[in-house]
């Protein structure tokens, strides 16, 4: 990184504030008292900086009476401003994920059970409007980062003068129509750091006061004249701005944006270095403006920076009047709002909004719950800001009335996504889906996913959310599955000898569907469905058939009940939480000409998995499953072992060591003890696994031994392509080596 030849100014600097503060202490004991300036400048990570140097201005008793902020700076003074210390403001920052909030990324914890169950396939979506391609203004819209803002400001809320605050306070945006340096002095203070702080490519520009603003630093990010003419006798300046990049520096996205977003300020940021008596700029090396992993050594050069004027800074606390005890700011934890205004809901009505609070609101609740909640209606993509504003209800200690103010998404409505998947037993395949939100009545969505490779897939859905948490729908899709059964003795075809047989189960399905209960981790519900099931074998079409191995094309009627429920931190690669799903059905098969004999096979299956975080990056875990008919069985609920696959049709289940479908039963008891190690994007699993199956001897199986050991060991790795798994497995019936890649689906 290259350094601007300033020696020669700064020197000439320092002898100039030297003579100016011999003057100003010699002279100002005739004055009443001594006030104080604090200036903040903009540097995003870096400016973690800044908190250091407060604590040692908080050490030398130095009483700030105004403070003025650009980007990062408008954000740690404006906390500062509204009453936290230091102190507090070092505990918040490391306790917050401040890059998630920025990239407003969104837990899985905070999306629907059904985006958990649907929607985590996609390797890529793309907005669509009146089939164009719509491209975003920023990486982020900027819902999360100033969601976090009031709830931290929360204490001043009804604060709209911020000369009114504990401390005075001012901050700088830019107006991106004009390139006019905006000086932002009331409204809501979250929305004065947000917009302060909208750096270009990274947040999107944010509506205030009348104007749409983006990043200070464009156009003042030293607002050192601005505390000045406050009435200030003394302006400190802190300032973490980095340098500019070489040309062969800049090698990446965020280094372009970065340079191209303050480069325009730097003839201003020389003026405003003249105005400062004190300019404190810590030696942050080669830290840049989103080095937020490296918090305590930013933070301990701000302290080192500040601590090397610290005799000066104790000179100028002993002009001041003595402070009067300050009653620090703390974060609130709930939010009691018996009133509660939403406008801008265009398309959802009020009762469906407020059903994302999960029947919360009106009413109270804590603050962690209500981000949650705003969290998890920003994911529905509806809207691409969810602002909120409260007031004081007259004759209540804590009452207020909550106004939601929605701004719904101009890309909402339409999307394309994409997939790309391999493994041993679908081969590669490529997924086009297509959304449609809002199609023909109001909240609901309607889906349809194609699936190319060695073998056509779908799934099409029709959903209608209601409030309460209930959903019904129409779904329907095609799935299927090859499996090879070992002959006991071979079979001679057209002079041909077989010691196996390849079939191909095909299942088609179309269900209406009933979510009683749907919650962010649950469904429960039940459903109707129609179900083709057919059983193939080119093989066994040219012998004419066979007793032991019969071809089916049947037609069943299956009404089930289930219980969904997930709370796994991940899809892929969980290391917290746990999943029940549970199901019981009941099986007819419509074609059979025993029809009108009226026999249901009715069938019980339920999966649960399990994860306990020994320390950070290490989980133990345990998968169980259990399964069974309670008298006669169908052939579609049949159970299968074989493969790691995570998308099997019906009562197809994983079973590393065996190929796709090798030991099949009546009944199934499974389990399986595994420990996984995380290394960052890499995942460590061994695993032990087990499994007892009840046989039918009408029915094939290549594997006919009840009990079934085996061993596997998994290295994974979350790549831009969706997960990448390379498996070893070692059984009592062999062994397999299994490779995947992208999302299952």
């Amino acid at each position: 990184m290259t350094q601007q030849p300033r020696l020669l100014p700064q020197l000439h600097r320092i002898y100039v504030s030297a003579l100016c503060l011999l003057f100003s202490l010699t002279s100002i004991a005739a004055q009443e008292d001594y006030k104080v300036g604090l200036v903040l400048s903009g540097g995003g990570a870096r400016g973690y900086a800044h908190i250091g140097a407060l604590q040692v201005l908080e050490e030398a008793g130095v009483r700030i009476d105004y403070i003025g902020g650009t980007s990062m700076g408008s954000i740690v003074g404006g906390l500062y401003a509204a009453g936290y210390s230091a102190d507090t403001l070092e505990v918040m920052l490391r306790e917050t994920d401040i890059m998630a909030e920025l990239q407003d990324a969104i837990s899985r914890e905070n999306r629907t059970i059904y985006e958990k169950l649907y929607n985590e396939h996609y390797l890529l979506n793309v907005s669509l409007k009146n089939f164009a391609l719509q491209l975003p203004a920023a990486l982020s819209d900027g819902q999360r980062i100033r969601d976090l803002f009031t709830h931290w400001t929360a204490g001043v809320h009804g604060i709209r003068d911020f000369s009114k605050l504990p401390i005075p306070f001012l901050c700088i945006g830019t107006n991106i129509e004009t390139g006019e340096a905006i000086v932002i002095e009331n409204g809501l203070l979250p929305d004065a750091m947000r917009a302060s702080a909208a750096l270009p490519g990274v947040l999107s520009p944010h509506k205030m006061n009348g104007y749409v603003m983006t990043d200070g630093g464009v156009s003042n990010n030293y607002p050192a004249e601005e505390i000045k003419n406050k009435g200030m006798d003394f302006v400190i300046g802190l300032t973490v701005e980095q340098d500019p990049y070489a040309a062969a520096d800049i090698n990446s996205l965020d280094k372009l944006l970065l340079q191209i977003a303050f480069f325009q300020a730097t003839k201003r940021n020389l003026e405003q270095y003249e105005i400062t008596d004190i300019d404190i700029k810590p030696d942050l090396g080669e830290y840049t403006q989103l080095s937020f992993d490296a918090v305590e050594d930013l933070i301990e050069a701000g302290r080192k920076a500040a601590t090397a004027q610290l005799d000066t800074l104790r000179a100028i606390a002993a002009l001041q009047r003595e402070r009067p005890a300050k009653q620090e700011t703390s974060i609130p934890k709930s939010l009691n709002a018996p009133v509660v205004e939403i406008s801008g809901n265009n398309d959802l009505s009020r009762g469906q909004v407020l059903s994302f609070f999960e029947g919360n609101l009106p009413g109270k609740l804590s603050w962690v719950d209500f981000r949650k909640y705003v969290v998890a209606l920003f994911a529905t993509g509806r809207y691409t800001h969810i602002d909120y504003d409260f007031e004081p209800i007259e004759g209540s200690e804590d009452e207020v009335k909550l106004s939601i103010r929605l701004e719904e998404s101009n890309d909402f409505g339409q999307q394309l996504r994409l997939g790309l998947h391999y493994d041993q037993v679908y081969r590669a395949n490529i997924l086009f889906g297509l959304t449609f939100a809002d199609f023909l009545v109001n909240n609901s969505l309607a889906t349809v996913d194609l699936v190319g490779g060695n073998r056509f897939r779908y799934r099409a859905d029709y959903r209608v959310n209601r409030i309460n948490g209930m959903a019904f729908g129409l779904r329907s899709q095609l799935h299927f599955a090859d499996v090879a059964f070992d002959l006991d003795e071979p079979m001679t075809t057209d002079g041909l000898v077989f010691d196996q047989l390849d079939f191909r189960f095909s299942d088609i399905s179309a269900e209406l569907y009933w979510d009683i209960r749907q919650t962010s981790n649950s469904f429960t519900g039940i459903a109707a469905e129609f179900k083709y099931y057919g059983t193939l074998s080119d093989q066994v079409s040219s012998t004419g058939g066979s007793r032991e191995f019969p071809l089916m094309r049947d037609l069943y009627f299956v009404p089930r009940a289930y219980l969904l429920y997930d709370k796994l931190d991940s899809q892929n690669f969980p290391m917290r939480g746990f999943s029940i799903d549970a199901e019981a059905r009941l099986a007819r098969n419509l074609t059979d000409p025993d029809f009108q004999r009226n026999d249901w096979a009715a069938n019980f299956d339920l999966e649960t998995k399990f994860l306990f975080p020994v320390s950070s990056n290490f989980s133990a875990g345990f998968y169980g499953t259990v399964g069974f008919f309670a008298d006669k069985s169908s052939l579609p609920f049949r159970y299968y072992l074989g493969s790691n696959n995570a998308n099997l049709m019906n009562n197809f289940k994983a079973f590393p060591s065996l190929e796709l479908g090798r030991a099949s039963g009546n009944n199934l008891l499974m389990g399986q003890l595994f420990g996984r190690l995380k290394l960052g994007s890499h995942h460590f699993t061994a695993a032990a696994h087990v499994a007892r199956l009840g046989f039918d001897e009408d029915l094939p199986t290549s594997v006919d031994r009840e009990l079934l050991a085996a061993a596997r060991v998994t290295y994974g790795f979350s790549s831009p392509l969706g997960p990448i798994e390379l498996t070893f497995a070692q059984g009592n019936e062999g062994g397999q080596l299994y490779f995947n890649l992208g999302y299952w689906f």
